[in-house]
């Protein structure tokens, strides 16, 4: 018998999201030596691990490779959004822990099941093969269900994570038929193998079933995205839910949901008459419904669920732009709107540790209370509204632009018009935070990791807002190396898809 040989396995590809799978599996250990009491060594381990798992992200930056059987794609697409997952998981964890204690809900499996979930998310943005994405949504989406129902004794907490989870199955089977639907149309589910269809097809004719395929497809990204008309969990689970767990899904569930979209449109260029129309209509809809519904909000927390809505729309518009500016439009966007929405929920935090409403009126008079939080708030909803010079402008800047080169005029204008729509009530809630109270007001301080926090959100947001190239260099480097691959069984021999060191972005 012959000598057994190892298989070869790149594990610096396979580091990020092993070392972040590593540390939830530690923290769930650690928490059972833990008393109920005591739950900062987990916050510290989870922040080494995190910490960790972004160096070696950084680490293989200028690599563009493949690992485990093609299954893991190593590219600047994925290694941005990646450390957007990993950042609002770092910030995440810096709000949880007063947070918690302050609402009684000192439950230690909280910081395994976002570890788990941030693990679930970077499988989803670092492959192209489509079961991978799916047993990543999988995994994200099950620790969410949990985490939207952490609060056991509030009962619209538990109605959130049922509703979320019985919505979320439904879309899931979308995904997974669609994904069923597309192995019996190629024979395969990694999105490299489409292109073999426009080269082997007469005509050029995407097949009827493989078209069915992407609708599916279509409809289970956009229920993770919450596009319109599949956006109707979201302000109920948003509120529900305890606020730090809507601060981590709003932004890391945009954030997997488009980088997959992104990937698949890639994948799906040439069949843009298909679904691009599909996607016209989900964009301008959500732009539309999302600020409208905002703008007749008085929960603080429901107006930011419904703006997610418009912002999604936002994001829309790049796919449906399908040029090398919406594309890193929809890069620079992800990662800003991942900072704002986590610090803008992160803000509301403080309220509701403070034992506050997050109501619109409950707000008023926030700075005679506590100076920095109503500071920080204030310039957190500028940036969504997208007032310069912060990175929200930007974001909207770069789709808009898109827009205008592929002569989408209508979304173009949807997006401006509906922006100002945005402004009036993020404006009407800054004025609030400003005005006198109606009533005598406590002050309570802030605690020292969520100032860390939402100082980071703000400076970051400042940062990217003065200096935009800093980013949008790594985004159209990344948007340059989006290019459809055909699994490596189907290349010709002289094709390679082997290790390439690339220039740098950053």
């Amino acid at each position: 018998m012959g000598a057994f040989v190892a298989p070869q396995v790149d594990w610096g590809a396979l580091a990020p999201i092993g070392i972040v799978v590593a540390t939830a599996v530690a923290t769930l250990i650690l928490e059972l030596f833990l008393p109920r009491t005591q739950r900062t060594p987990l916050v510290a381990l989870g922040l080494l691990g995190v910490a960790l798992a972004a160096y070696f992200q950084f680490a293989i930056w200028q690599t563009r490779t493949t690992a485990f059987g093609e299954l893991v794609v190593v590219d600047a697409l994925g290694a941005l959004l990646s450390l957007a997952v990993l950042g609002a998981t770092a910030l995440t964890m810096l709000f949880a822990e007063d947070y918690l204690q302050a609402r009684g809900l000192r439950y230690g499996e909280f910081y395994p099941l976002l570890l788990f979930a941030s693990a679930g998310a970077i499988a989803m943005l670092t492959t192209t093969n489509l079961m991978v994405v799916f047993i990543g949504l999988e995994t994200l989406s099950l620790a969410l269900y949990v985490l939207a129902g952490l609060s056991r004794t509030e009962p619209r907490s538990e109605e959130s994570a049922l509703k979320y989870f019985l919505l979320g199955a439904f879309a899931s089977a979308f995904l997974l038929y669609g994904i069923a639907l597309m192995y019996g149309a190629l024979g395969s589910v990694d999105l490299r193998a489409v292109p073999l269809v426009w080269e082997t097809s007469d005509g050029g004719a995407l097949p009827a079933l493989l078209a069915v395929s992407l609708v599916l497809l279509l409809i289970g990204l956009a229920f993770k995205a919450s596009l319109v008309p599949f956006h109707l969990w979201t302000p109920d689970v948003y509120q529900g839910a305890p606020t730090i767990a809507t601060a981590y899904m709003a932004a890391v569930g945009k954030v997997a949901a488009f980088g997959v979209l992104i990937r698949l449109m890639a994948s799906f260029a040439p069949a843009s008459p298909l679904w691009a129309p599909m996607l016209w209509w989900l964009s301008l809809l959500s732009m539309v419904v999302g600020n409208a519904a905002a703008l007749l909000q008085r929960d603080a927390k429901r107006m930011l669920a419904y703006s997610s809505i418009a912002h999604a729309g936002y994001l829309a518009v790049g796919l449906v732009s399908a040029n090398s500016t919406g594309t890193t439009g929809m890069i620079y966007y992800l990662v800003a709107y991942s900072l704002m929405s986590v610090g803008a929920f992160g803000a509301l935090t403080l309220m509701a540790r403070a034992g506050d409403a997050t109501t619109v009126e409950a707000l008023r008079g926030l700075y005679r209370r506590n100076p920095f939080a109503a500071h920080t708030l204030a310039v957190l909803l500028l940036s969504l509204a997208g007032i310069p010079p912060t990175a929200g402008f930007w974001g909207k800047w770069y789709l808009f632009l898109a827009a205008i080169e592929a002569n989408q005029i209508v979304l173009a204008l949807a997006l401006a018009l509906t922006s100002v729509v945005g402004a009036a009530y993020y404006l009407q809630l800054v004025f609030s935070l400003y005005a006198e109270p109606r009533e005598a007001t406590v002050p309570w301080r802030v605690p020292a990791p969520m100032v860390v926090g939402v100082l980071a959100c703000v400076l970051g947001l400042i940062g990217l807002g003065v200096f935009p190239t800093s980013l949008t260099r790594a985004a159209e480097y990344a948007t340059r190396q989006i290019q459809v691959e055909q699994p490596r069984e189907t290349l010709p021999t002289d094709a390679s898809v082997a290790t390439q060191p690339m220039h740098s972005g950053f």
